[in-house]
């Protein structure tokens, strides 16, 4: 009896712990670009990156208030998620010339 009580609270245990450590995700695609102009609020950051990806021929759609899918149709279309803060810029798969337009807009 006791033998059975140690296997079942050690498969508990191992269980509990396998799915904590599953729960973490991690992307290592995402590619961040520090904003370096810590006075911009996250809306002003939303308006600017917006801005500056239409200017430059990427249709932006609304995704969340802190997302926006950044497509580029054409030849070579293109589509990524770009994420951001008022401090921040996550390029989701990364962009080099998205990337580049977005730095020289902040």
């Amino acid at each position: 009896m006791k033998k059975a009580i140690s296997v079942g609270l050690v498969s508990i245990l191992s269980t509990m712990l396998l799915v904590g450590c599953s729960a973490t995700t991690s992307n290592p695609e995402a590619h961040a670009v520090e904003v370096e102009h810590k006075h911009l609020t996250q809306e002003k950051v939303h308006k600017l990156i917006k801005k500056a990806g239409e200017e430059n021929g990427w249709k932006m759609t609304e995704f969340k208030s802190n997302a926006i899918i950044a497509e580029k149709i054409g030849e070579n279309s293109e589509s990524t998620t770009v994420t951001f803060g008022k401090d921040y810029i996550d390029i989701t798969p990364p962009n080099s010339e998205l990337e580049s337009i977005l730095e020289d807009a902040l």
